[in-house]
């Protein structure tokens, strides 16, 4: 008897987007003008490593595209075995485009077709920065949302949760045979340059923890019939400016979307 081919897991990562303007020159008081734009799109690397991978599927959205583009369906959310939020503030899951907010009502909430996505069976993984979680100033507001509830963490109920650490921390793992972790050098991983605070939920697994603070770093628990990931530092610049690079990036992320794909036990 033939063992059948499992299907491929699909994969919708949205976000680490970056506009940059150039140069604001001024010819007087009434006259200036803006000298270049460039997006940087953070994300790339990541992409294209899993891309690499023939098992796997993604779909990727910027921040301002997640806005009118993020699924507002079960259907349509549900054609993806796992969504991957990384530096994308609530807002942009939660409001639409002006022309949606001059109806009443705009469309779905979002953050909850997330929750009942999850409960179902999907799975979602928050990776760290500015926009996450908590955030800088409070830009990621996930604080006392439905997508708070599906993570294995809390957010902070403060203004700003980050610990910036620009004499870098370390990885310490605290279940080195978890299948996220295991075979893996972690000794040899870059260190980060800030990382977000959380507090972790009872029923969660820390795998790994900041190394000079004690704060969590690697946690993954369950949501009824579903999987959730937090990543507390970041897989793009600045926090993990090295991640990239590190030559055991490859396989750590895909041990998370096995994981998550529930294509590992634990």
């Amino acid at each position: 008897m033939m063992t059948p081919t499992p299907s491929k897991i699909r994969i919708l990562y949205v976000g680490d987007s970056w506009l940059n303007a150039g140069t604001l020159g001024a010819y007087s008081s009434l006259t200036y003008e803006l000298r270049g734009v460039t997006v940087e799109n953070w994300a790339q690397k990541i992409i294209d490593t899993w891309r690499r991978n023939s098992n796997l599927e993604v779909d990727y959205l910027t921040g301002w595209d997640a806005l009118a583009r993020f699924p507002e369906t079960p259907e349509a959310i549900g054609r993806y075995d796992m969504v991957f939020l990384s530096d994308l503030e609530s807002d942009s899951i939660v409001l639409y485009p002006m022309e949606r907010s001059m109806r009443s009502p705009m469309g779905p909430n979002r953050l909850k077709l997330i929750r009942e996505y999850v409960r179902g069976g999907g799975a979602l993984a928050m990776i760290g920065g500015y926009a996450s979680f908590t955030g800088r100033h409070n830009a990621g507001n996930y604080h006392g949302t439905a997508v708070e509830e599906v993570l294995p963490v809390n957010c902070l109920a403060i203004n700003d949760d980050r610990a910036e650490t620009p004499e870098g921390v370390t990885v310490s793992v605290t279940q080195p045979e978890h299948s996220i972790v295991r075979d893996i050098d972690w000794s040899t991983c870059p260190a980060f340059n800030g990382y977000n605070r959380v507090e972790v939920k009872p029923n969660a697994e820390v795998l790994a923890r900041i190394r000079e603070t004690g704060d969590p770093l690697i946690v993954v628990g369950t949501f009824e019939k579903g999987r959730s990931f937090a990543f507390t530092s970041d897989i793009a610049p600045h926090w993990g400016a090295g991640f990239q690079e590190w030559a055991y990036c490859e396989r750590f992320l895909e041990q998370v979307v096995m994981w998550l794909a529930g294509r590992a036990a634990r």
